[in-house]
């Protein structure tokens, strides 16, 4: 049913999905560090591959399919950045990832400058998905086709 019994503070409360997508996550930085999550993310079977806004798949796939789809994603996100390291993945457990959120670069930018929500590319879970309520309404105007320099690169 997508919900799993988590203790706080003593007392036995049930996750649903959406609550799980709000919780802490860790962005990947290092190249090493994305190496390393696809290694894990290999060994477990059961990855769920999701696109906000588009229908949920029926069936997960295996961890060396979802390894290889997560790579594929971060070398897209390397040519975008033009660089070797990037901030667009974020991973609630390192060390036992569950859910993994994948941001484009070119669709990030409305988030942190206060425009609106910001939806992840894809979300890698080894939760069966249910509906989640905030991407049914929030709102993220993606640029049509020009290039911008990302906001930490304008910084500099």
């Amino acid at each position: 049913m997508g919900v799993e019994m988590a203790v706080l503070s003593g007392e036995n409360v049930e996750l649903p999905f959406h609550r799980r997508l709000e919780g802490r996550f860790d962005g990947m930085i290092r190249l090493a560090d994305l190496t390393v999550l696809g290694e894990a993310v290999a060994r477990h079977d059961g990855w769920y591959v999701l696109e906000p806004r588009e229908p949920f798949p029926e069936q997960p796939i295996d961890g060396t399919a979802a390894s290889a789809h997560l790579q594929d994603l971060v070398a897209e996100i390397l040519r975008e950045e033009r660089g070797v390291w990037t901030t667009m993945v974020y991973v609630q457990s390192f060390e036992d990832p569950r859910i993994i959120k994948v941001f484009h670069p070119r669709r990030a930018g409305c988030g942190c400058g206060g425009g609106g929500g910001i939806l992840p590319w894809k979300v890698f879970t080894r939760f069966k998905p249910e509906p989640v309520p905030a991407w049914e309404s929030t709102i993220c105007a993606t640029p049509s086709g020009e290039r911008t320099a990302s906001w930490f690169k304008k910084l500099f």
